[in-house]
């Protein structure tokens, strides 16, 4: 996972500079770690990174998804591919 831009220290009513710049910082895609006692205790991460990686583990499970981006990569390093939309409507035209 990624490095948290920030180590936050847990307070029971959090207030002050240190709140404000991890508020900036998880505004800015940024993680931030919360400490307790020197240790990490959690991980406070910005909106819509849980459903993204939630997102991520569900494509690397499904076995025929990985295949299809293995395929995929592999035709675009042979230069197995169309570029532009013209191209494409040429494509599908000789596929019918």
């Amino acid at each position: 996972m990624t490095e948290p831009a920030y180590d936050l220290p847990w307070e029971p009513q959090p207030k002050g500079e240190a709140w404000d710049r991890a508020r900036q910082s998880i505004e800015n895609g940024e993680v931030v770690a919360l400490t307790a006692d020197g240790k990490r205790i959690a991980e406070i991460v910005p909106m819509g990174l849980v459903d993204e990686l939630e997102e991520t583990v569900e494509i690397l499970s499904d076995n025929e998804a990985v295949q299809a981006l293995l395929d995929a990569r592999r035709s675009v390093e042979e230069g197995d591919v169309v570029r532009g939309v013209d191209a494409v409507r040429s494509l599908l035209d000789q596929r019918k």
